[in-house]
C-alpha cells in the first residue's frame, strides 16, 4: 500500500506542471546579444570616413582650380602643323604646346 501511495503522490505532483514560458521578446534579445558577441565592432577604415573624403575632395578641387587658372594664362599658339613643312618632333612639340612655358613655371 505504501508503494501505491508513493506512486499516487508522484503522479499528483506531476499534474500541476505547466510549460515554462519565457518573458516577452526574450528570444529577440537573446539573438541580438549573440550576434553582437559574434561580430566585433569595427570602426570604418580611415579612407572611408566622411572627414577624410571631404578633405581629399577639397584638395582635388583646389588643384583643379589652380590648374585651370594657370592654363588660361598660357600664350596662344600658332596653327598646329604647317603644310609646307614635313612633320617632325619639333612640329609635334609645338602643336601640343610642349616646348613653351609649362604650368609649373
Amino acid at each position: 500500500m505504501e508503494e501505491h501511495n508513493k506512486a499516487e503522490s508522484i503522479l499528483e505532483s506531476l499534474q500541476g506542471l505547466r510549460k515554462a514560458e519565457a518573458p516577452d521578446f526574450f528570444y529577440t534579445r537573446l539573438l541580438g546579444r549573440m550576434q553582437n558577441e559574434m561580430e566585433p565592432v569595427r570602426k570604418p577604415f580611415l579612407l572611408l570616413r566622411p572627414a577624410f573624403i571631404t578633405a581629399a575632395l577639397s584638395v582635388v578641387l583646389v588643384v583643379n582650380i589652380f590648374s585651370i587658372m594657370k592654363l588660361d594664362k598660357l600664350p596662344a599658339t600658332k596653327a598646329a602643323v604647317q603644310q609646307d613643312k614635313p612633320a617632325s618632333i619639333e612640329s609635334f612639340a609645338e602643336a601640343y604646346n610642349m616646348n613653351s612655358a609649362t604650368v609649373y613655371e
